[in-house]
Formats: structure tokens, C-alpha cells, sequence
């Protein structure tokens, strides 16, 4: 019998479903482990304190009803539909930027929406899938939230929360040179937000003013991660996406000299050391912030030419052209902080603990900034005053008025289209919510008189948050030969924990 050849694509196509499996069903698992550990640690706490078996029946059912409303809520299916288009403020190789309101909750968010077949022709998964799982795994404020992800058949969707204040860009347009006092608080913010993308382990490598957003109260955002990198992860076209958070902290240490080589990037911002393909890190954002500095308190960038060709040529070669100019003044210290960003990598300021000292931000309060003033307030007047204006392309729902109108190749390109974005919804809202069965442990533990001795080890005890409102200490006589006082107990408890006991008076009145 013939030896049967496999691709060396076959075989990462394999290994990376071997590896998802795992991933998955070990996370089943281990879920499923700690729920029987809750459950039992609840029938302890039950019984030591003298509930009757109709009531601890109840308050079990209560607590399984509300862990199938949790459940139902995470699987119930995100469309279009959901939400009503408002306008679109931002558009794209790969798609648009929509404001729009949820219809439910009357929210307003920003949603991107993303042409899967564009991703899939000019090979850009890595970098949608990047930029998905930087935003699952940011709880920063520096980084604009993201509330969810889903798709459809032909696109994806990453809603966001909305920020009015517009971009960085549509300030300068109308402010033409920021002073210096103001550009050094916007910089301040920026650094501290380029610092957290960076302790995540990965490179921005598109800082541009267009992609740092301002907020309602005038303070930076950072958003589109569409060509982020991580350096630990590589992500393979084939690997469906996960929360792998831990997965990506553990890899951190030992990924932090790793370099990427893709040319990306938009040319103005590009570090020198991205065209060389000898390989580049973190610090080609830190170039990109040197340039955001001086154009923002000379008026245009360092390199700005008639054409992108022209300016990459003069990045390669920025020794050369590289020149603060003479007007408008500029300080010494924005002089030296500008040199020491926008040079060699080797000489390059790249860790943001000597950013910070350096003395273009002496009086900033690097702690307290977010909570400062900011050097001007966005325009409310209007919702989307902030923004650009785009007219409308495509319907923001697709409407197919006669099904057998789709052909075979439609539907083809549709199932080509799926394969490669599987496991991407994500519910913010449904991951932070704390399970009904850990919310009734962390009540009852925290009201746990200490007269009651339940079956708790001493590590347990020992980190119990101090008793509220409790009855007094109680000795095991008085308990045995006091039903009034062994009741107070009970109603005790009954207060804080009574949402889970709903049907117990019904019962009792029946």
C-alpha cells in the first residue's frame, strides 16, 4: 500500500484543530470542576445554618433558574438587527465606521463593520484576529472598549464604545499648531497609553493622529488595531480565536526581544528601521510619537512630500532631511525629546519610565492626568459634529428579497467566508458578569455570623470579609434550646439572600 503524503499545510491545519479542541474542552472542564466544588461548599453552608430541605430545595432551584437566564443571555445571537445606523464616520480598505444605537438598551456605540472576503483575498487574518483579541484582553482606559464582536455572513463587527470628541487629526486641521503646554498633556496621555499597548506584548505600529480618538470629556483613546502585532502569538489563518489571556501573559517574558518584519504602516509615521525587513520591535512606536510631537507644534510631519513614494524615500534616509526648523519657536526641551524619538533605534527613548523624567513633561501628573482639565473640550452640539461626513455605499442590513435568487457561488464564497472566523463573538457584559451560584457563596460568606460554625477550612475563615449587621455570638446550648433565637439567624440570613428565596413565603403560606 502506497504511503499517503500529508502537506506540511494539512498538518498545521490538524495540530491547530488538535489544539483548539484541547483548549476548549479543558476550559469545559475545568469550569465544570469548580461549579461541583461551589455546589457542595453551598450544601455545607445550608445545612450548618438549619434551612429545611423545602427551603434549601428552593433556594438551589432559584439559583439554577438564574444560571439558565446567564446562559441563555450568552448564547442568544447578536445581528444587525439589533442596532439602528446613524451615520457613518469613518471609511476604510477593509470597511466602515458606524455610529449607531442599540436598540434595546437606546446605547450608543461605534461599530466596525469588516468585509471578510477583502480580509481573506489580501491575507489580513492575522491582523483582524490580533486586533479582536487585543481588544478582549484590554481593561485599560487608554484603549477604547470594546462591548462585543459578531458576524454574519459576509462581514464582521466590532462594536465599540462611542467617543464624540472625534480624532486627534480633526483638532489639528482646525487648530492648524498646538501650543506647546498643550501638545506636552496630549503627548503625556499618549505615552501612558502606547506604554499599556506595550505591556501587553504588542506593537501598534499605526500611531497616527487619525487613529487616536478623543472622548466626550477631551481626553485620548487609542483604537484601530487592525495592523497591531503581538510578539509572542502567531497567528495562523487556520487557529480559530480565543480568550487566551493567560496563555499570552506566560509567553511575555520570553517574547519581549522578538521582531517583526511585515512593512506596514502609514508612511508619514513609518520608522526608518520597518523598510530595512531586518526586523524591528516596540520601538518603532515610539518613532511615531516623536513625529505626532513635532507635527503637532511645527504644523506638518517631518517628512511630508507630494507622494507616499517620495516620503518613504526620505524616512530611509532621514539623517539627511531630518531638520527642526527655526519658526514656529520651539523649546529646548521639545527640541531634545523630538531628537531622541525621532532617531537611531539604538538610540532611541523606549522605556517609558525615562520618557516620562525626561523634562519636556516636567509639572505632568502622570498618576492624575485623567482626571486634569484637558486643553480643549469637544463640540457637543451635535452627535457626530466631531466627525467626517460619508455618504452611504452599501445598506447597512443586507436585504435579499427572493432567497433561490442566491446561487450556488454565493453561497460557496459564504461557506469559504465562515471557516476562517470561528469562535469570534464576544460579550463583554455576559464575561464580567459573576456566575449565580458564586454570588450566593460571596453573600453568604460575607454575612456569616461567627457564631456559626460551618464547614469552612481556616484559609477560608481567615479571608472572609468582616461580618455585617450579624446576631450576637451564640453558644451552642442557647442554639439547640432556642428556636426564637435560632429563627433570628435564619431571617439574618433570609435578608441577604432573600432574591434567591422568592418562592420560600408561598410555600410557607400554602
Amino acid at each position: 500500500m502506497a504511503e499517503i503524503k500529508i502537506s506540511n499545510k494539512t498538518k498545521d491545519r490538524v495540530n491547530a484543530c488538535k489544539a483548539y479542541i484541547e483548549r476548549k474542552y479543558k476550559l469545559f472542564t475545568d469550569e465544570e470542576k469548580e461549579k461541583i466544588q461551589d455546589w457542595q461548599q453551598l450544601d455545607l453552608i445550608l445545612k450548618s445554618l438549619s434551612f429545611t430541605p423545602i427551603e434549601q430545595e428552593l433556594i438551589k432551584k432559584e439559583i439554577q433558574r438564574k444560571e439558565a437566564m446567564l446562559l441563555r443571555k450568552k448564547r442568544q445571537k447578536i445581528t444587525v438587527e439589533d442596532f439602528e445606523s446613524l451615520a457613518i464616520i469613518g471609511r476604510g480598505a477593509f470597511g466602515e465606521v458606524r455610529v449607531c444605537r442599540h436598540k434595546s438598551t437606546n446605547e450608543i456605540v461605534a461599530i466596525k463593520k469588516i468585509k471578510k472576503s477583502e480580509m481573506i483575498f489580501k491575507n489580513q487574518l492575522g491582523h483582524i484576529r490580533a486586533e479582536r483579541d487585543l481588544l478582549v484582553q484590554s481593561k485599560c482606559k487608554w484603549i477604547v472598549e470594546l462591548k462585543s464582536s459578531f458576524q454574519d455572513d459576509d462581514n464582521l463587527y466590532l462594536v465599540m464604545e462611542f467617543l464624540s470628541g472625534g480624532d486627534l487629526m480633526t483638532l489639528l486641521i482646525k487648530k492648524d499648531i498646538i501650543p506647546e503646554r498643550h501638545a506636552k498633556f496630549y503627548i503625556a496621555e499618549l505615552v501612558l497609553a502606547v506604554e499599556e499597548i506595550h505591556n501587553m506584548n504588542y506593537i501598534h505600529r499605526d500611531l497616527k493622529p487619525d487613529n487616536i480618538l478623543i472622548d466626550a470629556n477631551g481626553h485620548l483613546k487609542i483604537s484601530d488595531f487592525g495592523l497591531c502585532k503581538h510578539l509572542g502569538v502567531h497567528y495562523d489563518m487556520t487557529i480559530p480565536y480565543q480568550n487566551n489571556t493567560q496563555e499570552m501573559q506566560s509567553k511575555i517574558a520570553s517574547s519581549r526581544r522578538q521582531l517583526a518584519y511585515s512593512t506596514v504602516g502609514t508612511p508619514d509615521y513609518i520608522a526608518p528601521e520597518i523598510f530595512s525587513q531586518k526586523g524591528y520591535n516596540q520601538l518603532v512606536d515610539w518613532w511615531s510619537v516623536g513625529v505626532i510631537l513635532f507635527e503637532m507644534v511645527v504644523g506638518h510631519t517631518p517628512f511630508y512630500s507630494d507622494t507616499s513614494k517620495k516620503t518613504c524615500q526620505k524616512i530611509v534616509t532621514w539623517k539627511t532631511h531630518f531638520k527642526i526648523p527655526k519658526e514656529p519657536k520651539i523649546s529646548s526641551q521639545c527640541q531634545d525629546l523630538i531628537t531622541k524619538l525621532i532617531c537611531d533605534q539604538n538610540e532611541r527613548l523606549g522605556e517609558p519610565k525615562k520618557i516620562k523624567k525626561h523634562p519636556f513633561f516636567c509639572g505632568i501628573d502622570w498618576t492624575n492626568i485623567r482626571n486634569q482639565q484637558p486643553p480643549y473640550l469637544p463640540d457637543k452640539k451635535k452627535l457626530t459634529a466631531n466627525f467626517d461626513k460619508f455618504e452611504e455605499k452599501e445598506p447597512w442590513k443586507h436585504i435579499v428579497h427572493n432567497q433561490n435568487d442566491i446561487d450556488q457561488s454565493n453561497n460557496k464564497s459564504m461557506n469559504e467566508n465562515k471557516k476562517y472566523f470561528h469562535g469570534y463573538t464576544y460579550k463583554r457584559n455576559c464575561e464580567r458578569e459573576i456566575s449565580p451560584i458564586k454570588r450566593a457563596l460571596e453573600e453568604l460568606d460575607n454575612i456569616r455570623p461567627s457564631g456559626i460554625k460551618a464547614d469552612f477550612d481556616k484559609k477560608q475563615r481567615s479571608q472572609s470579609p468582616k461580618p455585617v449587621n450579624i446576631p450576637p455570638e451564640i453558644n451552642k446550648s442557647q442554639r439547640s434550646q432556642s428556636p426564637t433565637i435560632k429563627d433570628q439567624i435564619k431571617n439574618t440570613y433570609m435578608q441577604y439572600i432573600g432574591k434567591f428565596l422568592s418562592p420560600v413565603e408561598k410555600q410557607k403560606q400554602n
